[in-house]
């Protein structure tokens, strides 16, 4: 397991006796957010001690997933990609320069190892689309087919 980058998703959960609405952990808290309904919510990457995505980015969460995933395959196939979140002003990049990458979520960059972030990614989304309601065959075999390009590139196991 991958201890230098953590991916989690979370559900927006907005109360019905009007309290404060907030973010709810697939991973940390599953039961709960399998009560959710709807898709909106936000994904979150750690990587050591880095916050990669602002917490304010809260969107489609299937289409957060997907556009990651097209940035690790844009970035699989070229050594840098973008993508854009669902409806928001904002976007994923990923770039290679030299031994480091440079990971953008909306205005914040870090400086990541691109294995380490993409295999994170992958787990993250793998995990998501686990936990999602209804068909997600076409993710889970997106998600295997990037492992493999990834892995045959060297970038995870």
């Amino acid at each position: 397991m991958n201890t230098a980058m953590v991916a989690e998703s979370f559900l927006r959960h907005e109360p019905a006796d009007g309290a404060t609405p907030h973010l709810v952990s697939i991973q940390r808290d599953p039961g709960r957010a399998a009560g959710l309904e709807g898709t909106v919510g936000s994904v979150q990457l750690r990587y050591h001690s880095l916050q990669l995505v602002p917490v304010d980015l809260v969107d489609d969460l299937p289409g957060i997933w997907h556009a990651l995933l097209d940035t690790v395959e844009g970035f699989l196939a070229d050594g840098h990609a973008e993508a854009r979140y669902p409806s928001l002003e904002a976007g994923f990049g990923l770039e290679a320069r030299g031994d480091i990458a440079k990971f953008t979520a909306g205005k914040v960059r870090h400086i990541v190892d691109a294995g380490e972030l993409i295999d994170g990614i992958l787990g993250g989304a793998a995990a998501y689309f686990g936990f999602a309601a209804g068909t997600q065959d076409a993710a889970m075999a997106r998600i295997k087919q990037l492992r493999s390009r990834a892995a045959a590139a060297g970038l995870c196991a």
